[in-house]
């Protein structure tokens, strides 16, 4: 998808060492948007950084920007989306708990980042876009009844990102009061049909 000298798209682990210079340059500059620290990253094995892209029930997409003169691109921003089969037990105990997940197929955005020079461009939200219409397509193997479940998108933001927040309610989703965080931060959900 091209617009404005921008492209998103998903990558595959032959992407890997380019993620991971972006993934690493998003915690060094908002290190306060992630759970995760540039010194716990840094310090992952390849093995790690290829993991994190090789799941069929994950996916990453990217925002890129042709470099001026040349054929080259840079990247710029991204968003992660894990499926039902990559969610961990830490992730999920607290909405089951809440009584979510019985009757939906849940799915989470993580990693959401545009670089500060590319931001107030409608990145966020195209990469956010792309990454609910990847939910909307996908069977994921762990519960999927032939398609037949609704799927809901979660993800966590910060109590102080305001404009992060302002991206995602403007492409649909609502605070998430029925479950509690702590640790600064808030769910928000969109229902995906």
């Amino acid at each position: 998808v091209h617009n404005h000298g921008y492209r998103i798209f998903p990558i595959t682990e032959s992407d890997v060492e380019k993620y991971k210079a972006l993934r690493l340059t998003s915690l060094k500059i908002d290190p306060a948007s992630f759970s995760s620290t540039y010194e716990r990253e840094i310090a992952f094995t390849p093995e790690i950084w290829t993991q994190r892209l090789a799941s069929r029930s994950k996916c990453t997409f990217i925002a890129s920007v042709k470099d001026e003169g040349s054929i080259g691109e840079t990247w710029v921003g991204m968003i992660s989306v894990l499926g039902p089969s990559e969610l961990i037990p830490a992730t999920l105990e607290p909405l089951e708990r809440a009584g979510v997940g019985a009757d939906w197929d849940i799915y989470f955005v993580a990693g959401m980042w545009v670089h500060p020079e590319h931001r107030g461009r409608s990145l966020g939200t195209r990469l956010v876009k792309e990454g609910l219409e990847w939910v909307r397509t996908n069977i994921d193997p762990k519960n999927d009844s032939e398609g037949k479940r609704d799927k809901m998108v979660l993800l966590l933001v910060g109590d102080g990102n305001a404009s992060g927040r302002a991206l995602y309610q403007k492409v649909g989703f609502t605070n998430w009061t029925n479950m509690p965080t702590g640790k600064g931060n808030s769910y928000m959900s969109l229902k995906v049909a």
